[in-house]
């Protein structure tokens, strides 16, 4: 397992960061490798839903979303999966001087003995960091801009 946190303050309330990140319209407007979610139902995120969003490119272009604990405005943890990439997601939003502090907890992980282990930490985790450090500098803008 690799595992990270990331810290994005952004000017903007709880309530507009929760709605950009949960929204699936806001979504694929912030969130350039995202194309559409198939399926979402109009309240998610919800414990227990399975969402599927399709990417736009890559090898794997579908990624299965089950939010497993939602505190609206505060707290999203969902588990991910993208082909054979495993995904144990949390964003916390906590008010901050006038704005948002975003944490952006991940662990990655591939689940395969051994081998696995070397994917996660010299490839999987560290691509994996960067792609949700430039998802959540896209993410800070679009909600600073007021979209």
């Amino acid at each position: 397992m690799f595992a990270f946190v990331l810290k994005t303050p952004i000017d903007a309330t709880p309530a507009r960061v929760w709605r950009a990140l949960c929204d699936p319209a806001e979504v694929v407007v912030w969130d350039s490798g995202v194309a559409s979610a198939f399926d979402a139902p109009p309240d998610y995120p919800q414990p227990g839903q399975h969402v599927r969003w399709r990417y736009t490119d890559g090898p794997f272009r579908t990624l299965h979303d089950r939010p497993q604990e939602v505190e609206p405005e505060r707290t999203l943890r969902s588990l991910i999966s993208v082909g054979p990439f495993r995904f144990d997601e949390t964003y916390t939003l906590v008010e901050s001087n006038g704005g948002c502090l975003l944490t952006t907890e991940m662990e990655a992980s591939l689940p395969v003995p051994a081998l696995g282990l070397v994917i996660e930490k010299l490839v999987i985790g560290p691509q994996t960091e960067r792609t949700v450090e430039a998802s959540m500098a896209a993410l800070k803008r679009h909600c600073e801009a007021g979209t």
